[in-house]
């Protein structure tokens, strides 16, 4: 059967027709369920054992699920606030799962956290380090403990500790709260014959606080005493 040229193009439009009819048959949209999680402050980084606040907020169609660190553990303190603490150690993973409305969860979010653990800070005694010297008089006009540690900036407190004062073959122990001497303890190291006998005070249990408020117990610290000459004017 030969078609003449109208005939074919009637048939050209109508095969682009079918064509288009099954194209759109098979044409869909389906539309993906939006979900926020949004996990403040942002950081990059946790340190080990120590207690990292965050506020987590969910926003979408279903629920927010459960909550898993890969490398600690998660603490819940309220609707929106979660204590992180990572246990051991480079790195952990946080996974945010989304609760569906059949019961099945989904992964909704997930963050690495770089783990650091905290430089141990050393405590000395009116600036004095570790197994050095310091004048007799100096302690008794200061006998300050504080914390620092060499390569950060991070604020510690002294909150308590035991003196062990030594002349000799004696020793006294005297404890207090604080990071200051007491007047008591003054007391007894201006009683020792520091040239005739030598001395030394040894600080042990040294009690403080670290960034957040995180406990610690610092390394002892011991001095040996000298004894130092009162200055005037005129010589």
């Amino acid at each position: 059967m030969i078609l003449s040229k109208r005939n074919y193009f009637f048939l050209f439009v109508f095969l682009g027709s079918v064509i288009q009819a099954n194209a759109q048959l098979d044409t869909f949209i389906v539309k993906s369920l939006h979900s926020n999680v949004s996990v403040l402050p942002v950081k990059s980084f946790l340190f080990l054992k120590e207690d990292n606040l965050f506020k987590i907020k969910y926003v979408g169609k279903n629920k927010l699920g459960r909550m898993e660190l890969r490398g600690g553990v998660i603490d819940k303190k309220n609707d929106s606030i979660y204590n992180f603490k990572a246990q051991t150690g480079v790195s952990a993973i946080l996974v945010i799962y989304e609760k569906l409305k059949n019961g099945n969860e989904i992964i909704a979010f997930t963050y690495t956290y770089k783990l650091f653990g905290r430089e141990m800070p050393h405590v000395r005694l009116d600036g004095i380090p570790n197994d050095s010297v310091i004048g007799v008089l100096t302690v008794i006009a200061l006998g300050k403990l504080r914390a620092q540690a060499k390569y950060n900036k991070d604020i510690y407190t002294v909150t308590s500790f035991k003196l062990y004062v030594g002349s000799g073959n004696l020793f006294d122990t005297l404890s207090t709260k604080g990071n200051q001497l007491t007047l008591d303890m003054k007391r007894l190291i201006n009683k020792i014959d520091v040239k005739t006998y030598g001395g030394a005070l040894m600080f042990e249990e040294i009690k403080g606080l670290g960034p957040g408020g995180v406990e610690i117990t610092f390394p002892p610290l011991k001095v040996f005493l000298m004894e130092e000459k009162i200055r005037g004017f005129g010589f």
